[in-house]
């Protein structure tokens, strides 16, 4: 689940953002050398792994000891440190996910990479608040070697990351067309590649039921809503209130989960299902002023309306959003529908065992009835402007898409990747529900990929705050596009973002 780094930590950086500038917003970021600029870091001490299995090593850099850079303090974890041998040159690599399962597939990953290297190692720190934590960190040239998580498309338009293009070519790990075509567009910034689509990427949307609450609606879970009209029938249905009109089981929540997002990596849903693009990068011009922004907010006010929207927000303050935690809406079985991922039937394994749950097409408006529509989406592997091992964080990088690591990874936490022949592999049987999510790789008819929107933190940030003008009655949707529209093309502006 990718709301842990692009949801909970976001905002927090805007402020950041602003106060740092463009960091080469204006002008590309130098390209990486043939030959690594290589440091010496500090190793962690060692601690006990799992045996190493066999695995290729990529070709190692030279290496050229220079004094460690100092950079933000990591969040203590619980678990230990990873495997380090000593005596060898060691890159730093950061990673945002905060939740056990996913510091522990990293870190399993980075014990198994340092086993069968001989070259270099690989210090991993989980950074919580990556995002600003980043910026920091390049802005004072203490930025890692390699990272994952972040404000991605931030980073690319503002030059906080290296252009990878060359290195991509001469990759024998690496192959372009051995990943999903629209994963790579989150990816993108002006014609240049910025990031690797490594971990928890894959497809993002589909509709999701609790069979047993469908059931007792008088609803049919064989047959699902396909258009937004019928979806709103279905939270009508579905909603119960309690003695005190409070809410006891929410129908659908519109901002829920991957309904709620926006930008990169968690593209934006409502703006697809009527096929409409809010960014136009070639211009950097957004466009929420349109008559199907203003019915998209007209719809969510709706499905606010009927519950109340001061009731949702009390329901919140009990219930959690997304699906990894048993205490949130869904998995606890107090909310009925919701739009997520396909690493959601992993998840609902842990946490909400013995329930039972039904997975089709996210519904669209009626006028588009029949549309199958699919988002590829997911986290980029980059190398930080400031970059001091970029050869070896490159290997490091390439080593995070194979299959050994995608095997780890996917055993760990259900997340997967973006290549096809290491999706090709997956048992789609493996977690109930996960099947339709791989076959709809296939099946859909419109493939959407990530906006690549250069304040996508601010324009995530605008997104609820407008959401919540409406469904408050605080603006009319026509009066909140209009106020959007503008505050983000004047923010562009001001941001002097070319």
């Amino acid at each position: 689940m990718s709301a842990s780094v692009t949801r909970r930590h976001l905002l927090r950086g805007l402020a950041l953002m602003a106060a740092l500038g463009p960091l080469a917003a204006c002008a590309p970021a130098a390209q990486p050398t043939p030959t690594a600029a290589p440091k010496a870091a500090e190793p962690a001490k060692p601690a006990e792994a799992p045996k190493p299995a066999a695995q290729p090593t990529p070709t190692p850099a030279p290496a050229k000891p220079a004094q460690p850079a100092a950079g933000p303090t990591p969040t203590p974890l619980p678990v230990a440190t990873p495997f380090v041998k000593p005596g060898l040159k060691t890159i730093d690599f950061w990673w945002g996910w905060g939740g056990m399962t996913g510091i522990n597939a990293l870190r399993a990953t980075i014990n198994r990479f340092n086993e069968t290297s001989n070259t270099f190692q690989v210090n991993g720190l989980q950074v919580s608040g990556i995002g600003e934590k980043m910026l920091t960190a390049i802005a004072g040239g203490t930025a890692p070697d390699a990272a994952i998580n972040g404000f991605y498309s931030e980073y690319w338009a503002r030059g906080a990351a290296l252009p990878l293009d060359d290195r991509i070519r001469s990759s024998t790990v690496i192959k372009r067309e051995d990943f999903f075509e629209p994963n790579w567009v989150g990816a993108l910034w002006k014609g240049k590649t910025y990031g690797v689509p490594a971990i928890e990427c894959f497809v993002g949307w589909g509709l999701s039921w609790n069979v047993e609450l469908v059931q007792k609606g008088g609803l049919d879970p064989e047959k699902p809503p396909q258009t937004i009209e019928e979806l709103y029938e279905w939270h009508t249905k579905l909603t119960v209130f309690d003695e005190a009109k409070n809410v006891k089981i929410l129908g659908f929540d519109p901002m829920d989960a991957m309904a709620g997002g926006i930008g990169s990596p968690d593209p934006f849903y409502w703006g697809a299902a009527w096929g409409f693009k809010y960014f136009d990068q070639d211009k950097l011009q957004y466009n929420f002023d349109n008559p199907d922004f203003v019915e998209i907010l007209t719809v969510i006010k709706k499905f606010y309306d009927f519950v109340g929207a001061e009731k949702v927000d009390g329901f919140r303050k009990s219930y959690g959003t997304w699906t990894q935690s048993p205490t949130a809406s869904f998995p606890s079985g107090v909310e009925a529908l919701i739009i997520n991922g396909y690493w959601q039937p992993g998840e609902l394994v842990k946490s909400a065992p013995g329930k039972k749950f039904g997975y089709s097409w996210v519904p669209v408006p009626a006028k588009r009835k029949g549309i199958k529509l699919q988002t590829f989406r997911g986290h980029f592997a980059y190398l930080p402007k400031g970059s001091k091992n970029q050869d070896e964080g490159f290997q490091f990088i390439e080593y995070l898409t194979t299959d050994q690591s995608q095997d780890i990874i996917f055993a760990q936490t259900g997340w997967l990747g973006a290549r096809k022949a290491y999706l090709a592999k997956i048992d789609p049987k493996t977690y109930p529900g996960l099947e339709f999510y791989i076959k709809s790789a296939q099946e859909a008819t419109e493939r959407v990929g990530a906006t690549v929107d250069p304040m996508q933190g601010f324009t995530y940030n605008q997104w609820n705050q407008t959401v919540d003008k409406v469904k408050f009655g605080e603006r009319t949707p026509e009066q909140a596009a209009k106020e959007m529209n503008k505050t983000l093309n004047d923010e562009i502006k001001k941001r002097g973002i070319s």
